[in-house]
């Protein structure tokens, strides 16, 4: 999350563009009370972006103690390791959520790994916070959801964001090679406004 992506770090690239979901109230970065997340906290805190800590392994917990810390109804679940998540999705999601009430879940589909969201209602999450889970479905947070989906209200958005061609391109920043790609990528974007489109457009001049 303090690696460098352009100029500035991986958590404040994916709050920049967090911030350009239309709909949403807030951004705020939730991570753990453990002192290996104390830099990260301290650096939040000194470029002003929201932060919530809570339980370094309990991570469903978390979001849920944030969430209603911050008088959230639905919340957005957008992974720190992905610069260019599709706000398109995110709003989209959320729309879906304020024309359907009883909506427990949305995920996202057909997609490249690095576009993807969840948006999760909070009743929804302090049902599921209810029940005797595995370490695994604590730490996963939605996982139980998609194992047990018949119990829920679910939608899956279809992005049609994963061309053939590109099957094999990763927009998430886990090894040193993903940072390679994605700094290559952001050198050819203007700000944080673009479209996932944009993205497959310039992963297709890589390709070519």
């Amino acid at each position: 999350m303090l690696q460098k992506i352009g100029n500035i770090t991986l958590v404040e690239y994916v709050y920049r563009r967090c911030l350009e979901s239309k709909i949403a109230d807030k951004a705020i970065v939730i991570t753990s009370t453990d002192k290996t997340d104390d830099e990260l906290y301290k650096l939040c805190s000194e470029k002003n972006i929201p932060v919530c800590r809570g339980s370094l392994n309990n991570v469903l917990e978390r979001y849920l103690e944030c969430a209603i810390d911050a008088q959230a109804t639905i919340v957005c679940r957008v992974c720190g390791d992905s610069p260019f998540v599709d706000v398109e999705a995110i709003d989209e999601g959320f729309s879906l959520f304020e024309k359907n009430k009883n909506l427990d879940y949305i995920s996202t589909e057909n997609t490249l790994n690095g576009f993807m969201s969840e948006i999760i209602s909070v009743n929804t999450l302090k049902k599921i916070n209810s029940y005797l889970l595995s370490a695994a479905d604590k730490e996963h947070v939605t996982k139980y959801i998609r194992e047990n989906s018949s119990e829920f209200s679910t939608f899956s958005l279809n992005l049609h964001l994963k061309p053939i061609q590109l099957e094999h391109y990763t927009l998430t920043v886990d090894y040193e090679s993903d940072l390679n790609i994605i700094n290559t990528i952001i050198t050819q974007l203007n700000d944080f406004s673009f479209k996932s489109s944009d993205i497959i457009a310039i992963l297709n001049t890589l390709e070519g």
